[in-house]
């Protein structure tokens, strides 16, 4: 059976020329460089001090004028969670390798609890989950690498594909929070949010990192 894997570099050109038509998606995504800056979630976050001392009643709802920015960050989390949650349910299904099934059955399980958790977020907040350029670009982007793993030779080359997605797919998550969706985010709670899924994305991205390598390594 041969491998029809497509290069994977192709498919992140999908989001090179994203544009935004609101603030949190204004400049094309830079190069994603595999040296990954460290995680801005800390214990002392500022954000999560500033939340912290909030009385309850002062946490309930967004002042109207930051639902723009802060109901499309939440658009863009919501997708990730949700293409990333279709994909580990495929790669569940058919990697071979006992490590790679693990991995994805831990994309499963965080990205289930992140989205729930988000979701009761914003609804605290009284923001919906509004649809943005990048939000689109990013589940396009989705869609195409899913086709990928659909059509890979099942074995070695499916686990292999599905991690070099999921390396890939992280680096560019990141790189989206601190340049896109960081900058715009008004609300103490949802820059607290954003810090929390930061920190769960660079921790799936050197899992992975450590993964792929021993994929490529060659046998003894």
């Amino acid at each position: 059976m041969h491998n029809r894997t497509t290069p994977l570099v192709t498919l992140t050109l999908v989001l090179a020329a994203a544009c935004s038509r609101t603030s949190p998606d204004t400049s094309p995504p830079s190069q994603v460089s595999t040296d990954l800056p460290a995680t801005s979630g800390k214990t002392d976050d500022p954000a999560a001090v500033a939340v912290a001392a909030m009385p309850e009643d002062a946490k309930v709802k967004a002042p109207p004028e930051y639902m723009t920015n802060d109901d499309e960050i939440f658009g863009v989390l919501n997708v990730m969670n949700e293409e990333e949650i279709k994909m580990a349910e495929f790669a569940k299904k058919w990697a071979k390798g006992t490590r790679v099934k693990e991995y994805a059955a831990l994309m499963m399980t965080d990205h289930e609890a992140f989205k729930s958790r988000e979701g009761e977020t914003r609804d605290r907040l009284g923001l919906r989950k509004t649809d943005s350029r990048l939000r689109d670009d990013i589940k396009n982007d989705s869609k195409q690498k899913m086709e990928v793993l659909e059509k890979v030779e099942k074995g070695d080359p499916f686990d292999k594909t599905y991690i070099d997605i999921q390396v890939d797919t992280h680096a560019m998550w990141i790189n989206f929070i601190d340049t896109k969706l960081m900058p715009h985010a008004q609300m103490p709670e949802l820059r607290v949010e954003l810090n929390n899924f930061r920190s769960t994305l660079e921790r799936h991205y050197n899992q992975a990192k450590e993964l792929q390598a021993s994929l490529t390594a060659p046998k003894s």
